[in-house]
Order: structure tokens, then C-alpha cells, then sequence
């Protein structure tokens, strides 16, 4: 599976997204996930779990972590995980527009439709499937773990207006 393939299943999972639902478009995304993943061979779930999880930790990264934080009042480990996982829900453009420049979420954050920025259950449904399918768990390559520290430079919250001032005029703490 290539990352252009991926990608496109991740599209294909966005199908029924409605901007105008106030409530349900992640439920229905994961739901249409699982039934992608379901047709498809054990190889290529195992393949785009792969893909999925290099994504995830190639997004353990500092600045995205501010992001997360600004964005959701607070951002905790966990809240960062499932931060990850509403990313890389989104898309192709949104994932790499974020990766490039953080600032990109003020606006996408804000969209019409956007529960929250936090998909919990997007992070388990390939191995969810895999599981089903019957398939072994998957031996991690060498060199393929979750980084042990976010990526870039730390910050601290008294920074975050200067360094992030389009998330924090969105999002931002009124009185800080």
C-alpha cells in the first residue's frame, strides 16, 4: 500500500461527513473505516496500520502538541494521543498542512462539523479488524516505536500567544 492508497481510504472514510450535523460525523467515519478495512485482505490492513502508526508518531511533536493545547484548553498525554488520531482523520491536506505549519488548525479546528479535535476510536480500528480477521499481532520492525520525547522545541503556556498568535486569537485564554 502506497501512501497515496492510504490516503485515500482515509477520503474515502470522510464520505458522509456533513458540515451542517452538529453531532455524529466521527461516529460515522469510524463506522465506515472499519467497513473499508474489513474488505480489504489481512496484507493490506496490516499495511495501512503501518502506514497509520508512522503517521502517529511522526506527529509527536512539540509544536503540534501546543496546537492541541491552545485548540482544546489544555492537552494532557492521552489528550494528545487522541489529538494525533483526529488528525490524521482528517485527511491528506489537513495532516500535512499541520505538519508544515501548525497555525493551518485555526481555521480547520473551526470548521463547520468539527466535534472536537480528539478521535479516541480512530487510533484502534485497524487493529480492531486485524483482530477480527484473525490475523497475528504484528511484529514492530526495528526502529518502529513510538518516539520517547516530542520532536522540535519545548514550550511553555506564557509562550504560546507569541509563538502560536493565529491558534490563540481562536482559541486562546482570554485572560492570559
Amino acid at each position: 500500500m502506497t501512501h497515496d492508497q492510504f490516503w485515500q481510504i482515509i477520503a474515502d472514510s470522510r464520505r458522509d461527513f456533513d458540515p451542517n450535523r452538529r453531532d455524529g460525523n466521527m461516529d460515522l467515519q469510524a463506522e465506515r473505516l472499519e467497513e473499508l478495512l474489513l474488505a480489504m485482505p489481512v496484507d493490506e490492513v496490516q499495511e495501512f496500520d503501518r502506514i497509520f502508526r508512522q503517521l502517529y508518531f511522526d506527529a509527536y511533536r512539540w509544536d503540534l502538541w501546543a496546537a492541541a493545547y491552545i485548540i482544546e484548553g489544555g492537552c494532557s498525554d492521552d489528550g494528545f494521543m487522541d489529538f494525533r488520531y483526529w488528525l490524521i482523520s482528517m485527511g491528506r491536506e489537513v495532516y500535512e498542512a499541520a505538519t508544515a505549519n501548525p497555525e493551518s488548525l485555526a481555521e480547520i479546528a473551526a470548521r463547520p462539523g468539527i466535534e472536537v479535535c480528539a478521535f479516541e476510536a480512530f487510533g484502534s480500528i485497524a487493529s480492531r479488524v486485524l483482530e477480527e480477521k484473525g490475523a497475528p499481532e504484528p511484529a514492530e520492525p526495528s526502529g518502529f516505536r513510538h518516539p520517547r520525547d516530542p520532536a522540535g522545541d519545548r514550550w511553555e503556556d506564557d509562550d504560546l500567544p507569541q509563538r502560536f498568535p493565529k491558534l490563540w486569537a481562536k482559541f486562546g485564554e482570554a485572560d492570559a
